[in-house]
């Protein structure tokens, strides 16, 4: 089972908000150690807030969304629906961004707990890199950190590894929704002392358990899922940032089905 924080970090849902949906009764933490106050949630709870998230984007009540959760029924899902279907026809793109969301949320609650992303653990050696952190007000703006580590290499001349190991990591310990901690960096060959905006460092190795999926960061929930039922079942713990490896990112092919994403976490036995 995982603390709360580790929670968070897992489903990218605040703390706050958990305590939100905990009160309304909508997902309540699996265990409360009654000593030291500790909430504690398990990995099969990660579908059921997925499914919570996806009903908040069609822009049904929390009130409503806990009847659709405690009904598991479909058909009271499409009721539901059609009400918000005639609501949204003013904002055509908006509607088909609902619809979306519906239909991958109905495409979810078939599939049940059925694992269809394969984790790995490897060891990630100890590498020279490049690297700029910063708070960013919101995470569209991780392009900002990539476009200043790319403009610090050309200026220093940098010689990357082949291939380079681009790769950012999120170090907020637990998910924010805004002014994230967000570091970009890349491998490098040399020495660069004199880099002005980036940081030449050693990074030290580390243990990680990924995903690597093509496509869309749509995927996400469902690969943090899979993440984190992989490490309660093989009793993994979380020992560090999460972490995105670009194979193939918006960086190098600007459409989304050509992606190539590794995605995990900093693990410890």
């Amino acid at each position: 089972m995982f603390k709360i924080g580790e929670f968070s970090k897992l489903s990218n849902t605040t703390v706050r908000t958990l305590d939100h949906y905990a009160a309304l009764e909508l997902l309540r933490p699996k265990r409360i150690d009654h000593e030291t106050n500790y909430r504690y949630y398990s990995a099969e709870q990660l579908n059921q807030l997925n499914q919570i998230k996806l009903l908040q984007q069609t822009g049904l009540p929390l009130k409503t969304i806990k009847e659709i959760i405690d009904a598991n029924d479909l058909n009271f899902l499409e009721k539901h629906y059609d009400l918000q279907e005639k609501k949204l026809q003013e904002d055509l793109d908006e509607l088909l961004k609902k619809q979306r969301m519906v239909s991958l949320l109905k495409q979810t609650m078939k599939e049940g707990n059925t694992m269809t992303y394969h984790v790995v653990v490897k060891e990630l050696p100890e590498r020279k890199v490049l690297s700029v952190r910063e708070v960013i007000a919101d995470y569209t703006l991780e392009g900002v950190l990539w476009q200043k580590l790319q403009q610090s290499a050309t200026e220093v001349n940098a010689k990357l590894t082949h291939p380079p190991v681009n790769m950012t990591l999120f170090h907020d310990v637990e998910y924010v929704e805004k002014n994230a901690d967000v570091e970009v960096q890349t491998t490098v060959v040399g020495e660069y002392p004199e880099v002005q905006v980036a940081e030449y460092k050693t990074m030290p190795a580390f243990i990680m358990a990924s995903v690597t999926f093509s496509g869309s960061f749509d995927q996400m929930p469902k690969v943090t899922q899979a993440i984190g039922e992989w490490l309660e079942v093989n009793e993994y713990k979380i020992a560090g940032p999460m972490i995105n490896i670009g194979h193939v990112s918006p960086g190098d092919d600007p459409n989304p089905e050509n992606w190539v994403t590794e995605s995990g976490f900093v693990v410890t036995k």
